[in-house]
């Protein structure tokens, strides 16, 4: 875990960060959420915290007997999964095992043939490779409802292109379980083997979970407003759905852990004391790939010009954006399907991590979200000396 500070050593105001967090108390008052877990870090010390709700609902229906949510407490942090999957796939870059411009087919042979051979391990960071967002039917044939990832994820090479590769950011969920399929192929371990061993310990993340085990099922928050609740596949909740290990998306972790994955990036691959990736890696993961594409999530939110990094979505013009109004072009960060979002800002030294626990289909996150973190980053009174 990070070290701890007080906002004014770290330039901020005690009363505008609580200000912020008076948000989230406020989406917990109306209902919209019943948990949330939020981290504000500068200059590498957390500054300022703050956990409300109770982590899932109460049996009695009170409340009262319902673990309130804390430090401890494991979310679904959904695709803020993505950069930590497209940095495992960077290691093996720096290793010389893989190159961003192979075709994904001479890693993974299975994915040949016709457009397929156009694709690289760059397009399917950048979201640039035109695979759909989700698997369509010819993935999923044959398989039964509680079939589990590796089962899923044979199929993928299956898939059908949506865009032409290239023509745009087409954010493809089916994209990065084909780098689940890379990781696997260039370094001999399953995914989840490769994220533990590889990125979560050696980064100090030991509140990062891929399938974690039943003992700390009662510190995961409970997702709301998923489809088919109570149902023995139900998305997100159900034991079936915790078990599942998807490199698009399946890591439950605490608000300080994805705090302390931001932090690596702006003290440039350093993490717990040692050089997890080399300071080209993290330089080049925040760089734009995507200049002059549209795209982003169609349905959701697109952009004219959608700045893309490897694995992270880059701020640069973008408006509107999860990060606020104030947050600098240079802001890297992901949000979540499950209610979730995280960003750092390298002017500022500023990271900012919200995990909250409702599905993002009815769309309660506009603005909101834009609110607080504009409120967040009007707390910070002293400019970074990269100001």
């Amino acid at each position: 875990m990070l070290p701890t500070a007080s906002p004014e050593s770290a330039g901020l105001s005690s009363e505008r960060l609580q200000r912020a967090f008076a948000h989230l108390q406020r989406w917990l008052d109306e209902g919209v959420i019943t948990a949330v877990a939020s981290v504000v870090v500068r200059r590498g010390r957390i500054v300022g915290e703050f956990y409300g709700g109770r982590v899932a609902p109460s049996p009695t229906g009170s409340g009262a007997d319902a673990s309130p949510v804390s430090l401890q407490t494991l979310f679904h942090i959904a695709s803020i999964g993505k950069p930590m999957t497209s940095t495992a796939v960077m290691m093996l870059v720096e290793e010389g095992k893989i190159s961003l411009d192979d075709p994904v087919g001479a890693i993974v042979p299975a994915f040949r043939g016709e457009w397929r051979d156009a694709i690289t391990v760059r397009h399917l960071l950048t979201h640039t490779s035109g695979l759909p967002q989700d698997p369509g039917p010819e993935i999923m044939e044959g398989l039964p409802p509680g079939a589990d990832t590796p089962a899923q994820l044979r199929n993928y090479p299956k898939s059908r292109l949506e865009a032409p590769t290239g023509s745009k950011v087409e954010y493809s969920n089916v994209g990065f379980g084909m780098l689940g399929l890379i990781v696997e192929a260039a370094s001999g371990q399953s995914y989840p083997e490769f994220m533990r061993a590889r990125l979560f310990a050696p980064a100090g993340m030991h509140e990062s979970y891929i399938a974690p085990p039943a003992s700390l099922y009662g510190r995961i928050a409970h997702v709301g407003g998923v489809p088919n609740p109570g149902s023995a596949n139900e998305r997100f909740n159900s034991a079936y759905a915790r078990r599942q290990s998807h490199p698009a998306g399946n890591i439950m972790a605490t608000a300080s852990d994805v705090a302390l994955f931001f932090q690596m990036f702006l003290h440039r691959g350093q993490a717990n004391g040692r050089a997890v990736i080399a300071p080209a890696t993290a330089r080049l993961m925040t760089t734009n790939h995507t200049a002059g594409l549209r795209g982003g999530i169609e349905g959701f939110m697109t952009w004219d010009n959608c700045a893309w990094g490897l694995g992270f979505d880059l701020r640069a013009d973008k408006r509107p954006h999860f990060s606020g109004e104030f947050t600098s072009p240079q802001t890297f960060g992901h949000s979540g399907v499950a209610g979730t979002f995280a960003w750092a800002d390298p002017e500022r030294d500023l990271i900012c991590v919200m995990l909250a626990n409702r599905l993002l289909h009815n769309l309660w996150n506009f603005p909101r979200w834009s609110r607080f973190s504009t409120a967040v980053t009007a707390s910070v009174m002293t400019p970074d000396s990269r100001d």
